[in-house]
C-alpha cells in the first residue's frame, strides 16, 4: 500500500535545495495567476498575482528583488536582469545571478536586507514564503506572488514580470516562443501510445510527484501515464512493493545538490522491473523538473524523448 504524504514534513527529509523547487509546487492555488488590466489610460500597470492578490505600479518597476530561484530565472528569461537588484543565496542560474546583491536565503530572507535595496517590487513564491507577504506589507513593500501549476499559468507569470519591468513586447515575444515548444510537444505526444512512468523524487523513503504538481503534468504532457498519481497529491511516499506491482516502463529520478539516487538498477529488488530490464531508467537533473521556471519547458522536451525517443529527438 501507498504511505501518506510528506507535504508536511518534507522540508525537514528533503533538504534547503530540493525544496527550493517543491516549496514552489505545493499548497497555492493558481486562480487568476498572472493576469493582468489596464486602469483607463492612467499609465498604470495593473497585475493579478498567483494568489489572487493586485499589483498596481505607477509606473514599469527598475527595482525587483527575486526571493526564489525560479522568479529569478523568470527575470533573465524576459530580459529583466538589469532590474534585478537581489537575489536569494539559492540563486545560482543563470550563472551571472550569482553575482547579483544578495538578501538572504530562501526560507529566512532578511527583510532588513530586502528594504535596504528600495526594491519596488519583491517576487516571492508559495509554501514557506507565504509569511513574508505581510511582512514587506507592513513596510510599504509591494509583492508579486508566482506560484505557477501550468505552463500556462507559468507564461502568464512571465508575461507579467515583463510588463512589470517596462518590457512588455520584448516578454510576449520570449515566452511565445516557449509556448509553441509546449504545444508542439503536446500534440504529438496526444498521437503516441502512454508509457508508463514512476519519478523518483527521493530515494529514502522513496517519493514521488503525486497530482497537483508540475511534474505530473509533464509527464502527461510528455506522452506517459505517471504511476506516482495514484499516491495522492502533491508529494507522496511511495511503497517499494506497490512500485514491483506497478512495474514501470520507464523510471525517471532526479539529482541534486541535496539528494543522489546512485545506482538504481543495483537497488534490492529493482532488477525484476521492466524499466531496469529494458535499460529505461534515466538520472535528470533536478531543476527543470523542480523550479517553477522557464528550464521547465526544457525538462518537457527531455522528458518526451525519454518516454519516446523514436519521436522526439534531441533537436526537437
Amino acid at each position: 500500500m501507498h504511505r501518506k504524504s510528506l507535504v508536511g514534513k518534507s522540508q525537514g527529509l528533503l533538504g534547503p535545495a530540493l525544496m527550493l523547487g517543491l516549496a514552489a509546487l505545493i499548497l497555492v492555488s493558481v486562480a487568476g495567476c498572472g493576469t493582468t488590466g489596464g486602469s483607463g489610460g492612467t499609465g498604470k500597470i495593473t497585475l493579478t498575482d498567483d494568489a489572487g492578490n493586485t499589483l498596481v505600479l505607477d509606473k514599469p518597476a527598475d527595482r525587483i528583488v527575486s526571493l526564489a530561484p525560479g522568479n529569478t530565472e523568470i527575470v533573465y528569461a524576459v530580459g529583466a536582469q538589469d532590474k534585478l537588484v537581489g537575489v536569494t543565496t539559492y540563486c545560482d542560474y543563470p550563472p551571472a545571478a550569482k553575482k547579483k546583491a544578495k538578501i538572504g536565503d530562501f526560507s529566512t530572507p532578511n527583510v532588513e536586507k530586502i528594504a535596504s535595496v528600495d526594491p519596488q517590487v519583491v517576487l516571492v513564491t508559495g509554501g514557506i514564503q507565504k509569511g513574508m507577504v505581510e511582512s514587506l506589507n507592513k513596510l510599504g513593500i509591494k509583492v508579486f506572488m508566482i506560484d505557477p501549476k501550468s505552463f500556462e499559468a507559468l507564461f502568464k507569470d512571465m508575461e507579467a514580470v515583463g510588463e512589470m519591468a517596462g518590457i512588455k513586447d520584448v516578454a510576449a515575444r520570449k515566452v511565445d516562443a516557449l509556448r509553441k515548444q509546449v504545444s508542439d510537444i503536446e500534440a504529438k505526444a496526444k498521437t503516441l501510445p502512454k508509457t508508463n512512468v514512476f519519478f523518483e523524487i527521493y530515494k529514502q523513503p522513496l517519493m514521488t510527484a503525486g497530482t497537483g504538481t508540475m511534474i505530473d503534468l509533464m509527464i502527461k504532457a510528455a506522452g506517459g501515464t505517471n504511476l506516482g498519481a495514484t499516491a495522492g497529491p502533491q508529494f507522496p511516499e511511495f511503497s517499494e512493493e506497490q512500485l514491483v506491482t506497478d512495474n514501470p516502463d520507464v523510471y525517471v529520478a532526479v539529482k541534486g545538490s541535496q539528494m543522489d539516487p546512485a545506482d538504481i538498477s543495483n537497488r534490492p529488488g529493482y532488477s525484476a522491473l521492466k524499466a531496469v530490464k529494458d535499460g529505461r531508467v534515466y538520472v535528470v537533473e533536478d531543476n527543470p523538473f523542480v523550479r517553477s521556471g522557464p528550464r521547465m519547458v526544457q525538462g518537457l522536451a527531455q522528458l518526451a524523448r525519454i518516454l519516446h525517443p523514436e519521436t522526439f529527438k534531441k533537436t526537437d
